[in-house]
């Protein structure tokens, strides 16, 4: 191994290890209370070795939700999985929108802190209302197909296709932030207004 090599591991290593530290402080204090001098603190080094790895507190925290995003979409992905080949296009639609909004309520605070962040580098990874979202993003590609499989639905271009499933994940989206936010809500309230969300997004599916 090059002397060249062995210093760019050294640096991931250290990376890898200011990013594991800080998700550790944010995970006990929350991200608003993140700063270079408490995790320079907790490692035991000087705040200046910090900022030779990363430009200041943003940099980390837009590496932490990448990180966050990326595993947060892993779970979820493996959670929306649909169970069974045989189910109507109609079944299909309800399951993986429910269980997409039940995923965001259970993964509330990574998903709140994830989606709601507006940096670009963050951005870059969750925006969903751009053209093409369905060819860059799982959830809505997934809520395309199954669209385009609903039953008395008119054939219509993939673009205005895309808008309607973007359309439906906003909907989704806004549901589960509210229901993050008031989360002392009976659990029969809160399954009550995902029912009725999931119903109401399905005609709009198939108009």
């Amino acid at each position: 191994m090059g002397r060249e090599q062995k210093q760019e591991q050294e640096r991931e290593a250290m990376r890898r290890l200011i990013l594991a530290t800080a998700a550790e402080l944010a995970a006990e204090n929350g991200l608003d209370k993140l700063s270079v001098r408490k995790i320079a603190g907790r490692m035991e080094y000087s705040a200046g070795i910090i900022y030779h790895y990363f430009q200041g507190k943003e940099e980390i925290v837009e590496q932490l939700l990448q990180q966050g995003y990326q595993k947060m979409i892993s779970g979820m992905d493996a959670q929306v999985q649909l169970p069974a080949e045989q189910m109507s296009a109609e079944d299909k639609f309800k399951y993986s929108l429910t269980q997409f909004i039940r995923m965001g309520i259970a993964e509330r605070s990574p998903y709140s802190s994830i989606m709601l962040n507006s940096s670009p580098a963050v951005l870059s990874l969750t925006a969903v209302l751009h053209q093409g979202a369905a060819q860059e993003r799982s959830a809505i590609g997934m809520l395309c197909s199954i669209i385009g499989e609903l039953e008395g639905r008119p054939l219509q271009k993939a673009e205005v296709t895309e808008k309607t499933a973007q359309v439906i994940w906003s909907a989704a989206f806004g549901l589960i932030i509210r229901l993050n936010l008031e989360k002392n809500l009976p659990e029969a309230q809160k399954e009550a207004l995902i029912d009725r969300l999931v119903e109401g997004m399905l005609i709009i599916a198939r108009s």
